[in-house]
C-alpha cells in the first residue's frame, strides 16, 4: 500500500511543471517592438523650368511687371514634401545669367545678371521662406524642431521681383535701371535647389 502512495505522489509530482500558471484560465502577455528612422522624401516638380518669358521691355531695359515685389512671375508645385522627424530645409539659388557670354568686357550701362525672389509657400503656415541670390550660389536654411508635411497641393516655389545685377562675377549689387545685354542665344538661367534632411 505504501508501494502504491510513492507512486501516486511521484506521477503528481512529474505534472507539476516549475515556473508553470495553472487554473481554470490563463493568459501571457507578448509585446511587439519596432523603430521608425528619421527621413524625408520630396517628390518631383511639376516643371524643371520656370519659364519667365521675355525679360526686358521696348526700351531693353527689365520689364516693369518682373521687377514688380507683388506680382508673382513664375511657380511650380513640388508634390509629397516631408519630413518625420526634426529637420531643415535649405534653399540654394544661382542669379540668372547671360549664356554664351560676349568675348568683350560688360559695359557699364548694362548687366549680364539679374536676381530674383525665390520663395517657398505652404511648409509654414502663412509664411514664406525665402532667398534672394547675388552671388555665385547663397544658401538660406530654416530648421524646425518638429515633424512637418506640405499642404496640398504641395510646396510651392514662386519667382518674383526681378532686379539687374552690376558687376560680371563675384557678389553683385542690385542696380535698377540697367540694359540687359543679349547674346547668340539670348537665354539667362538660374537655378534653385530645395533641401530637406533630417537634423543630426
Amino acid at each position: 500500500m505504501i508501494h502504491h502512495r510513492i507512486l501516486l505522489m511521484a506521477g503528481i509530482a512529474a505534472l507539476i511543471v516549475p515556473g508553470a500558471v495553472q487554473a481554470n484560465e490563463v493568459s501571457q502577455r507578448v509585446d511587439i517592438g519596432a523603430t521608425v528612422t528619421g527621413a524625408c522624401g520630396m517628390g518631383s516638380p511639376g516643371t524643371t523650368e520656370i519659364n519667365l518669358g521675355t525679360l526686358n521691355d521696348s526700351q531693353g531695359k527689365l520689364k516693369a511687371s518682373l521687377a514688380s515685389a507683388s506680382i508673382v512671375s513664375g511657380s511650380t508645385y513640388i508634390a509629397d514634401a516631408w519630413c518625420n522627424a526634426p529637420h531643415k530645409l535649405s534653399i540654394k539659388a544661382t542669379p540668372m545669367v547671360l549664356e554664351d557670354t560676349p568675348g568683350y568686357s560688360q559695359p557699364a550701362y548694362m548687366s549680364r545678371r539679374l536676381t530674383y525672389q525665390a520663395t517657398l509657400q505652404n511648409w509654414v503656415a502663412g509664411q514664406g521662406i525665402g532667398i534672394r541670390p547675388l552671388g555665385g550660389s547663397d544658401t538660406g536654411t530654416s530648421t524646425f524642431t518638429e515633424a512637418r508635411a506640405a499642404v496640398a497641393p504641395g510646396l510651392k516655389l514662386e519667382i518674383s521681383d526681378l532686379e539687374t545685377l552690376s558687376g560680371e562675377s563675384g557678389v553683385g549689387t542690385e542696380t535698377p535701371g540697367l540694359m540687359l545685354e543679349t547674346s547668340q542665344s539670348g537665354l539667362y538661367r538660374g537655378t534653385v535647389t530645395i533641401t530637406l534632411a533630417t537634423n543630426p
